[in-house]
C-alpha cells in the first residue's frame, strides 16, 4: 500500500560507499563498529564493520532494508560532530522513498537532514557531555559510514535505552508513510510515549499473512500492535480468506510472544470505497480477534484512533503528522495499560 507522491529520485548507486577503502582509525573518527558507539531500536544488523552500519528486517519485502526509528548513539562533549551516511542501493522503490534522518540531543529533536546528502554536521557552543542519537529514516536504505568529532572531544558511558520493547507490525501506515519524518510517525511517537524501544516491522504493501508474525520471534517485545487490512481492501481479498490470515497471524504472534500484550487494529479511516467495504474488513479483524485471541489480545477499531476526516490524511490512506499525533494520543494509553 504505497501511494505515489513525487519525491527526489536519486540514481541507483547514489553515494554508495566503496568497500575497498575503509576510513583510517583515529581518536576523532568512530568507525561504525567502534565500541564508543551504541545501536538500538532495530530488528537485525545486516553488517556492523569498519566500513558500514547496516540494518535489516525479516518479514518485509520492498522495504526490508528500511529500519524506521533505529538509533546510533554516542555520549560526548564534542563541540562538532559529523555523521557520514550513504544510500546502500538496497531499497529500489524510488517512488516511495523518504530520506529524512534526524538527530536527537539529550532525548529531544535537534535537527533533521536528507540522508542522501551524505553528511550532517552539528555544532555546540560549549564543552558539555551530551547524548547524541542518529535516527534512521522510515523509508530509505541508509548506511552509517563514520562519525567524526573535533580534536580533544571525550566520550562517556551511554545511558541505557528502556528495557521494554514495542513492536509495531502492519503495512505502510505502520511503517510511517507519509509522515514528514520518522520521528513524527505514530509508531515512533507511541514508543516514546510508553517508554519503550521500538522495532518497526511495518512494511509498505503488506496484506495479512499468518507467517509474517514469525518476525516477532526473538524480539523480546512486551507490547505489540498489528494494524492490517487496507491492502486487502484494495485487493478485494475474500473476507473469509482475510479473516483466516489475521487469525493465523494472531496465533503465531501468541506463540512467539506468549506474555506480550497484543493489540490488533483494523484499518483507520479512509474515504475510499470498493465493493467489499473497509467496514467489512474492520468487522473481519474484530471477528478474528474473537476467534483467535486470548487474555493478552485485544481488538482496536481503527476508526477510534483519529479524527475521521480527509484533512487527517495525506493521500486518502496515510495519516498526516496531525493524524499520526492523534493516533498516539488514543493508542498509547491502550499500549501502556
Amino acid at each position: 500500500m504505497v501511494s505515489i507522491i513525487p519525491r527526489l529520485q536519486p540514481k541507483a548507486g547514489f553515494r554508495t560507499h566503496s568497500a575497498d577503502f575503509p576510513t583510517p582509525v583515529s581518536p576523532t573518527i568512530l568507525l561504525p563498529n567502534d565500541a564508543r558507539g551504541q545501536v538500538s531500536d532495530y530488528a537485525l544488523i545486516a553488517e556492523r564493520s569498519e566500513k558500514r552500519l547496516r540494518f535489516d528486517r525479516t518479514g518485509s519485502e520492498d522495504f526490508r532494508q528500511c529500519t524506521p526509528g533505529a538509533r546510533y548513539r554516542i555520549q560526548t562533549d564534542a563541540t562538532q560532530i559529523t555523521f557520514n551516511t550513504a544510500y546502500n542501493n538496497q531499497v529500489t522503490r524510488y517512488d516511495s522513498r523518504n530520506y529524512i534522518a534526524s538527530i536527537f540531543v539529550n532525548g529531544a529533536l535537534h535537527s533533521s537532514f536528507n540522508s542522501f546528502d551524505g553528511v550532517k554536521v552539528i555544532t555546540f557552543p560549549d564543552v558539555t557531555s551530551r547524548l547524541i542519537e542518529l535516527i534512521w529514516p522510515y523509508a530509505d536504505g541508509m548506511d552509517l559510514l563514520k562519525t567524526t568529532v573535533n580534536v580533544g572531544a571525550n566520550f562517556f558511558g551511554i545511558p541505557s535505552r528502556p528495557n521494554g520493547i514495542y513492536v509495531a507490525a502492519g503495512d505502510s501506515i505502520t511503517q510511517g508513510f507519509w509522515s514528514s519524518k520518522t520521528v513524527n510517525s505514530w509508531a515512533f511517537k507511541s514508543a516514546v510515549a510508553i517508554n519503550r524501544r521500538l522495532i518497526n516491522l511495518g512494511d509498505g504493501g503488506d496484506i495479512a499473512v499468518a507467517s509474517y508474525a514469525n518476525a516477532l520471534i526473538g524480539t523480546g517485545a512486551d507490547r505489540v500492535s498489528y494494524m492490517i487490512g487496507y491492502n486487502n481492501f484494495a485487493a478485494q481479498t475474500a473476507l473469509a480468506t482475510f479473516q483466516a490470515a489475521v487469525e493465523g497471524w494472531i496465533n503465531n504472534a501468541k506463540a512467539a510472544l506468549p506474555s506480550a500484550k497484543i493489540l490488533v487494529i483494523s484499518p483507520i479511516y479512509s474515504p475510499n470505497t470498493n465493493t467489499i467495504t473497509l467496514a467489512q474488513y474492520r468487522t473481519s479483524v474484530a471477528a478474528a480477534v474473537t476467534a483467535a485471541g486470548g487474555a493478552n489480545v485485544s481488538y482496536v477499531n481503527g476508526l477510534s484512533l483519529m479524527t475521521n476526516s480527509n484533512d487527517r490524511l495525506v493521500d486518502g490512506v496515510h495519516p498526516t503528522d496531525t493524524g499520526a499525533l492523534e493516533i498516539v494520543t488514543n493508542l498509547a494509553p491502550l499500549l501502556a495499560a
